[in-house]
C-alpha cells in the first residue's frame, strides 16, 4: 500500500470512529484502530507486533483540523480523555478536500490511461473521466453544476460469471439460450474464446459443436448451463482484430464485405462527422440541404440494419441495391411486430341550424 493510500486510510478510519458517539475513543484506542484497518487492507503481510506509532496519529489528527492543508474537521478532546466532532454530524466524506489530498484517485486514474492505450481496453477512458469529474467536484466543494457522468449499465445475465470464466480457462459449455426473449430455447455444446459488450450488452462468442464458424449468444440469454466433458480443441482461435475489423457490433455474416453509402442529415450527419460509426468511414459529399453522404467499406449485419432504424428518417443506405433492401426487409420486420394502436378521427360537428327570430308587428292591426 503506498504512503498516499495509508495516509487516506487512517484518516477515514479515524473519521469514522469520531463520528460513534456510542463510544468515547483515547488516543490508544484511534491507535488501534488504525492499526487494525491497515493490516487488514494492506497487500503484504506486515509483522504480529505491527503497530501506527503515537506520533502518526497525532499528526493525522493535526492534520484532519487544518484549515488550509487538511479538512478544517472540527475534532475536540472531552474531559482531556477522549475525541469527537464538536458537529455529530460532520464527515470528512463531506469536505473540501484539496488537490493534494485525492493524489490516490489522482493515481488510479493515471493508471488506468495508460492502460486504455492498449488495444481492446479503450473502454478504461469513461472510468478515467467519472474519476477525474468526481476529483474536480470535491476540489470544488461539491458543487455539482453538471450531471455526473455514469456507466451505462449493461445487461450481464445471470451465468455472466460462469461463461467469464470458461472463456479465460478454455472450459467447454453445454448451453441453452432464448434468443430475443423467444419461448423456443436453445440447447448447444458451445465452445467459448471471447466477450464483448456492445450496446449496453454483454455476449460471447465462440464455437458451436456441428456448426462452422464464430457465433455469438448475448450473456443475458443463458438460461441454464453445464460442464461439457470435452477436451478443448487447440485449434480454436480468436483474433477480435481481424474480427471486427469489417462490422459493426458483434454479429458477422460469412459475406463478403461492400461499400456502402449511406445518407444522412440533420443531427445524425453531424454525430458521424465527430463520432465516426466505423474506422473506414469517408464523407462523400455535403449537399447544400445539409444532407451528408458518408462510404463505408464493411461487412453488412443486423446491427448495421437496427442502427439505420433507430435514426430514421435522417439516416438511409442507398446503395448498394440489395444492401439497402435487405435493411428495408429488416425494418419492415419490426414495424410489424409493434402493437398497432387504431387512432379515432374526431367526429365532424354537423352545420348549426341558424334560427332567425321574427320581431312580431305591432302596427299590424292598426
Amino acid at each position: 500500500m503506498s504512503v498516499t493510500s495509508n495516509a487516506l486510510l487512517r484518516h477515514i478510519t479515524i473519521d469514522a470512529c469520531l463520528r460513534d458517539t456510542t463510544k468515547k475513543y483515547s488516543l490508544n484506542d484511534l491507535i488501534a484502530a488504525c492499526t487494525k484497518a491497515v493490516k487488514e487492507n494492506s497487500k503484504t503481510k506486515l509483522k504480529e507486533n505491527f503497530s501506527i506509532s503515537t506520533r502518526t496519529v497525532q499528526l493525522d489528527l493535526q492534520f484532519m483540523r487544518d484549515k488550509k492543508k487538511g479538512y478544517n474537521a472540527p475534532i475536540v478532546v472531552y474531559e482531556q480523555k477522549y475525541y469527537r466532532y464538536k458537529d455529530p454530524n460532520y464527515s470528512i466524506g463531506n469536505a473540501n478536500v484539496k488537490q493534494k489530498n485525492l493524489a490516490p484517485l489522482s493515481e488510479i486514474a493515471e493508471t488506468l490511461r495508460r492502460y486504455a492505450q492498449i488495444s481492446g481496453m479503450e473502454s478504461l477512458s469513461e472510468a478515467i473521466t467519472i474519476i477525474q469529474d468526481v476529483i474536480e467536484r470535491k476540489i470544488e466543494g461539491g458543487i455539482n453544476n453538471i450531471s455526473p457522468l455514469e456507466l451505462p449499465k449493461v445487461s450481464q445475465g445471470r451465468y455472466f460469471d460462469v461463461i467469464k470464466d470458461a472463456v479465460v480457462h478454455h472450459k467447454v459449455l453445454s448451453l441453452s439460450y432464448s434468443p430475443e426473449g423467444n419461448l423456443n430455447c436453445i440447447n448447444v455444446i458451445f465452445y467459448p474464446l471471447f466477450m464483448k459488450s456492445y450496446c449496453n450488452r454483454w455476449y460471447v462468442l465462440g464455437y458451436e459443436e456441428g456448426r462452422e464458424g464464430i457465433h455469438t449468444i448475448p450473456t443475458d440469454s443463458v438460461i441454464s448451463y453445464s460442464y461439457a466433458i470435452l477436451p478443448f480443441p487447440p485449434n480454436y482461435k480468436f483474433n477480435p482484430d481481424e474480427y471486427f475489423a469489417d462490422i459493426i457490433g458483434v454479429t458477422k455474416p460469412t459475406i463478403k464485405k461492400e461499400d456502402i453509402v449511406i445518407q444522412t442529415k440533420g443531427h445524425v450527419a453531424q454525430n458521424l462527422i465527430s463520432n465516426p460509426l466505423h474506422p473506414s468511414q469517408k464523407l462523400l459529399n455535403k449537399n447544400e440541404n445539409g444532407e451528408h453522404q458518408f462510404k463505408f467499406s464493411l461487412i453488412p449485419n443486423v446491427e448495421l440494419y437496427r442502427w439505420v432504424y433507430e435514426n430514421m428518417p435522417n439516416a438511409t443506405i442507398i446503395s448498394p441495391k440489395n444492401c439497402a433492401m435487405l435493411a428495408t426487409d429488416y425494418i419492415k420486420d419490426i414495424i410489424k411486430d409493434l402493437p398497432k394502436f387504431i387512432v379515432e378521427k374526431p367526429k365532424k360537428e354537423g352545420k348549426k341550424k341558424t334560427i332567425t327570430l321574427q320581431e312580431p308587428d305591432l302596427f299590424s292591426n292598426l
